[in-house]
């Protein structure tokens, strides 16, 4: 049980923190056609004139094998904060 809401809150919070870090990136101006083709993701005259956050959204997705070692690493960390803090 308390795994599980360790996870989603783990997830949750690096992805918000992962995606607001994509979109600052991206509104300041960042080679976005040379990030995606660093991921293996083509950058056709659509993905250019798409917005900020549809940009700074693919970025992010494309960043989610990042993201899953510091969440597996982080979850029992957080369940154990959570199970803490439930007993008091």
């Amino acid at each position: 049980r308390f795994v599980t809401s360790a996870y989603l809150v783990t997830s949750i919070s690096l992805a918000l923190v992962s995606f607001s870090i994509c979109y600052v990136l991206v509104d300041n101006g960042i080679d976005v056609g040379a990030l995606l083709a660093k991921v293996n993701i083509d950058s056709t005259a659509t993905t250019e004139k798409a917005g900020t956050v549809a940009i700074a959204y693919a970025a992010h997705k494309a960043a989610s094998p990042i993201r899953f070692p510091p969440t597996v690493a982080l979850t029992p960390v957080v369940a154990k904060f959570i199970k803490k803090n439930k007993a008091d």
